[in-house]
């Protein structure tokens, strides 16, 4: 059976922070690939302007070049509304039947996962692999997040163990339009170059 592993995202801008758990996860779990999958419209993100989807995908084919196994999925792509995880997955595994499927998530989505639309369906199809960092000491320790989704749902959950890079997409992003070239040592150099060939960030604030 192939195993698939999904990094899901708005990766606005994609930074090394996403990299390095996907090769964390990637070197740590068995999977034959390992696919990022922007977000058109990520349902968390309402509120806020979101740089256009094609840019993104852009950004994260150069950023992932010469890493064997990566590969930038745009299966969500032909959405018009919001992408939820539980339908991407739902969708996957009627086309993909001998895959099984792995979702990679930072500590905050663990946290927040239950939230979700269909959350039930998610730890139906896929694997949990999270990253294993303090997010907030006063939900309790990830193990016993886990724990909890295990008795609730029969959540498969493995953790990734590295150091973490501390940086947010919206961190980075204030940074840029701010100005701030200290921004650009988070980012991978294509990217850095695509943005700044594209007119993106840099004085949007």
């Amino acid at each position: 059976m192939r195993r698939i592993g999904i990094l899901g995202g708005t990766f606005d801008p994609i930074h090394n922070g996403h990299i390095k758990l996907a090769e964390n996860a990637f070197s740590q779990f068995p999977m034959d690939e390992l696919w990022f999958m922007p977000a058109p419209m990520p349902p968390h993100k309402t509120g806020r302007s979101i740089t256009d989807y094609r840019h993104r995908v852009c950004m994260v084919r150069l950023a992932i070049m010469g890493h064997a196994g990566f590969s930038c999925s745009e299966f969500e792509s032909g959405r018009e509304e919001k992408s939820y995880t539980a339908e991407t997955l739902k969708e996957l595994a009627k086309i993909y039947p001998d895959t099984a499927f792995s979702f990679i998530l930072g500590a905050d989505s663990f946290y927040e996962i239950e939230s979700w639309y269909r959350p039930d369906i998610i730890f139906k199809i896929a694997d949990l692999i999270v990253e294993d960092r303090d997010y907030d000491k006063n939900k309790g320790s990830l193990e016993k997040q886990a724990s909890v989704l295990k008795e609730k749902y029969k959540a498969r959950v493995g953790f990734i163990r590295a150091e973490e890079v501390d940086i947010s997409s919206a961190h980075l992003r204030k940074m840029l339009a701010d100005g701030k070239k200290s921004a650009e040592k988070f980012l991978p150099k294509p990217v850095v170059d695509y943005i700044k060939e594209n007119h993106l960030y840099y004085g949007q604030s």
